[in-house]
């Protein structure tokens, strides 16, 4: 299956499943820097998208 068939709110839903899953598992300050890190990703794929 690919990311693009999926509908805006399983996406939604996949997102905050998969950062509730995080959350238990890292640190505050993990979570930081990983939200920092994906935020960096995000930002990149747009850029290249453009």
């Amino acid at each position: 299956m690919c990311i693009s068939e999926f509908s805006k709110c399983e996406l939604i839903a996949l997102a905050s499943t998969i950062s509730i899953a995080l959350s238990k598992e890292f640190t505050v300050e993990e979570l930081s820097i990983l939200s920092g890190f994906f935020s960096a990703i995000g930002d990149n794929l747009t850029i290249l998208s453009s």
